[in-house]
């Protein structure tokens, strides 16, 4: 191995030319980390500061030239095909681009849609092909890993049943999702699939094939794939060292991790921030508190400059590694740069999405908007209790969670959103000492009211009689009385809920008059 890495220097070639853009400091971040893009699982075989097609969507870069054209195709289609496709393309790269810009990720349903749009035209171009296929990883935070890489699969399988070429672009592409995505698969089936399509890896290939390896801690793999590249004069960049310390990490060799930053100096290419993130996370999946403290300082020692996104990596390793504990020290590092939210929301997101929403509740408190009584607070806990319900968080944790925030919106906002729990979830916001308000219980009526379904109205009435809720003035006027054809049919059929009916006599006694107007009912008067 070291005689393999040693040919580095006979190469004599630097990374830097690679992880600097004009004008720019070597140590200084760059665009791509400046740019507050989706949180990653990984950054095994990936350095974040190179601004290639295989890393974080452009930010202030142009976006159209990271993604590769395709090589000449055998088949040409027509101009006017071509034309369509254009338009297509920058249809869809203007979707994506603008829903990453804005949040750091795409949904699932934005991704179908253009997917299926793509495959309508029966013509899927090259360029196209690439842009489906790398959303498909760290991009989809909602999405759980394995559902990423099958949709993937269903991509890739689809376009080239419609015809799309593949290049050597499309299987690096495949190759860096399956790397964000955690997936286990054979590197010398995947080099034998290539060859038997005649496409010929290049050295980003041979980079990701190793940070595969690694990730399995196969140090003996990724061997040989190094001899692979020593034998082609392929260079030995910043990106393999970075894999190697996680290969050596995981196959148990922790010593050997920390030493590959000796070998790259030797080598004659400084450590960067990638390399020490790599480091970092190594002692993160062993809960080793010290040796992160000290990878921290020399990391400050090198001038190598941690963001808050470098950070967030260590937290989610830490997290899933099982040392949880740990996660305050890292949080107090946090400076809270500009993007801090949508990337701590991505964060969220991630470690909810794999079942870690204790830690992520942890980071959601740390917003600034939160911690501020902003205005603002309100609706920024939503995407949070959105996807707990979405990935079947236990109702205890999610009362004990909105009861923790205090905040009236975000129950109005799940009961609304997912209607069909909302009842036992109010139950035990209730033995919870949680006020339950009548308001909470209109997303329920008013989708009986959309069906005209007056048995849905007293089933939802007599939760409420149950949770001690009496339906106010708004309520009855706007989701209890209008789902029935007359006032005394609303009379005879709400006897079987006391509070409710009284209610409503007392109502009718003061004065109140309704009318039937276009279907609805409405208030000649209001009272109280």
């Amino acid at each position: 191995m070291a005689a393999l890495l040693r040919s580095a220097r006979l190469l004599k070639f630097s990374p830097s030319g690679l992880l600097q853009i004009a004008g720019t400091k070597r140590n200084g971040p760059s665009l791509s980390r400046l740019y507050s893009g989706a949180f990653g699982p990984s950054r095994t075989g990936v350095c974040s500061r190179q601004i290639s097609p295989a890393c974080l969507w452009p930010y202030a870069v142009g976006c159209v030239r990271h993604y590769a054209v395709a090589t000449e195709q055998k088949d040409v289609p027509s101009f006017a095909v071509r034309s369509k496709q254009a338009q297509e393309f920058d249809w869809a790269l203007t979707k994506l681009d603008s829903s990453v810009r804005r949040t750091g990720r795409i949904t699932k349903t934005l991704l179908l849609r253009i997917f299926h749009d793509i495959c309508r035209t029966g013509y899927p171009s090259g360029n196209q092909a690439l842009l489906l296929l790398r959303s498909c990883g760290s991009l989809l935070p909602e999405i759980p890993q394995k559902e990423r890489t099958d949709l993937a699969h269903r991509v890739w399988e689809k376009l080239q049943e419609l015809g799309a070429q593949y290049d050597v672009s499309h299987y690096n592409a495949l190759l860096k999702v399956y790397l964000q995505n955690e997936f286990k698969f054979s590197p010398t089936d995947f080099l034998a699939k290539m060859e038997a399509a005649n496409i010929q890896p290049n050295r980003v290939t041979y980079q990701r094939l190793i940070a595969a390896y690694c990730q399995n801690g196969d140090i003996d793999g990724a061997s040989t794939i190094l001899g692979f590249m020593k034998s082609k004069d392929l260079p030995i960049t910043e990106a393999v060292f970075n894999s190697l310390v996680t290969g050596h990490a995981r196959s148990g060799d922790t010593e050997s991790a920390k030493n590959i930053l000796t070998v790259m100096k030797g080598a004659g290419i400084e450590p960067g921030p990638d390399t020490y993130i790599s480091l970092l996370n190594a002692y993160a999946e062993k809960g080793d508190l010290d040796s992160l403290k000290k990878t921290l300082e020399a990391a400050e020692i090198a001038d190598c400059s941690l963001m808050d996104r470098d950070f967030m990596q260590v937290i989610f390793t830490l997290a899933k590694a099982g040392h949880q504990q740990y996660v305050p020290e890292i949080v107090e590092r946090l400076r809270h740069e500009r993007g801090y939210v949508p990337d701590a929301m991505n964060l969220c997101l991630s470690l909810i999405t794999q079942g870690f929403e204790d830690t992520a509740f942890y980071i959601l408190k740390t917003f600034p908007a939160l911690q501020s009584d902003s205005t603002d607070s309100p609706n920024l806990g939503n995407f949070f209790l959105r996807h707990c319900v979405a990935m079947d968080t236990p109702l205890e944790k999610l009362g004990l969670y909105c009861k923790e925030i205090d905040l009236d919106i975000n129950i109005f906002h799940l009961i609304f959103v997912f209607p069909g729990m909302s009842l036992e979830l109010m139950k035990m916001l209730k033995e919870q000492d949680f006020p339950i308000r009548p308001h909470y219980f209109w997303p329920l009526l008013a989708q009986h009211l959309k069906d005209k379904n007056t048995a849905g109205v007293v089933e939802v009435l007599k939760g409420m009689q149950e949770l001690g809720v009496s339906p106010d003035v708004e309520t009855l006027s706007s989701y209890i009385l209008p789902v029935f054809p007359s006032m005394e049919a609303a009379r005879q059929t709400l006897k079987v809920v006391p509070k409710c009916v009284s209610k409503f006599y007392f109502f009718d006694n003061c004065g109140l008059r309704v009318t039937k107007q276009n279907g609805n009912i409405s208030n000649d008067m209001r009272v109280i």
